[in-house]
């Protein structure tokens, strides 16, 4: 048995479960679940539409790539999106479909962090709970940076030592950030895109909770958005995550992608024709 196995916590919606088990509700009330973020509103009939029309495709199986349509589209919403110029996103080299982003986050790491080193793998605290296990079953330590109200519900990336950074082989972000919603400024962005230059680390940016903001003029900016102020073409060292769970309420479909430097995601893509789901 993997000993790094009983490193792992239950999953945190298993603990939920047993916390609540035995608890009735008021019949008089609907109950608000704050556990996981699952959309409220049904799926586009578009999407189900879609579906419907493909279905002899259940026959067939697919590409771990993902078919040429699929990633012009993701690359052509990318560059809309954060304003990354034409040209710069090649649907065959910087982008790679997923099914969902929990198995995406867990294979990354696996893919990333070189067990013979004594390497981090530094997240936000509170976090999302797969950066953790994912660390731990790559043979990493996690390390966390607390998110405190002082600091606007970022961690303190300044008061990281040297000597950590040094360690650090993954830096897990999330912007906006969940469960407080605090966006990273695009400048505190670019400086850990210099950090990750000096200190040879990968960023993995979670932006799962991207589109949804009150301000429809201002977007939160992302990875991809530092990565364009700096003219950094190659995004060397940035890959950001993006799914349809939350923007497009199909939590059910796990429909997802990761895009960013094209050197990472080859070997990432030669993990996941081992193991991986294809879409």
């Amino acid at each position: 048995m993997n000993n790094a196995m009983q490193l792992l916590q239950p999953y945190p919606f298993e603990k939920l479960r047993a916390l609540l088990a035995g608890v009735t509700p008021n019949p008089e009330k609907r109950p608000v679940a704050l556990s996981i973020g699952e959309p409220k509103h049904r799926s586009p009939d578009f999407v189900a539409k879609a579906l419907a029309d493909n279905l002899d495709q259940m026959a067939v199986y697919p590409t771990t790539l993902g078919i040429p349509a699929l990633r012009e589209a993701i690359a052509g919403w990318c560059s809309r999106r954060f304003g990354v110029p034409q040209g710069w996103i090649d649907p065959a080299r910087n982008v790679l479909p997923v099914n969902g982003t929990r198995e995406a986050l867990f294979a990354f790491t696996q893919t990333v962090v070189n067990r013979s080193d004594d390497g981090l793998v530094i997240s936000p605290n509170p976090f999302y709970q797969i950066y953790e296990g994912a660390a731990f079953l790559a043979g990493a330590q996690p390390h966390y940076l607390p998110c405190l109200s002082e600091n606007g519900f970022n961690p303190d990336f300044d008061a990281v030592s040297p000597d950590i950074w040094k360690r650090c082989q993954i830096l897990f972000l999330c912007s906006p950030g969940n469960p407080t919603g605090a966006l990273i400024p695009v400048e505190t962005l670019k400086k850990l895109i210099a950090l990750a230059d000096e200190h040879d680390f990968v960023i993995a940016a979670d932006e799962c909770y991207s589109e949804l903001y009150f301000d429809e003029q201002s977007p939160p900016p992302g990875l991809l958005s530092a990565c364009v102020e700096l003219g950094r073409k190659d995004f060397k060292r940035c890959v950001v995550f993006h799914s349809l769970s939350k923007r497009s309420n199909l939590p059910g479909l796990r429909s997802g992608f990761v895009a960013g430097d094209a050197e990472i995601l080859k070997v990432f893509l030669l993990y996941r024709t081992y193991h991986g789901c294809a879409m």
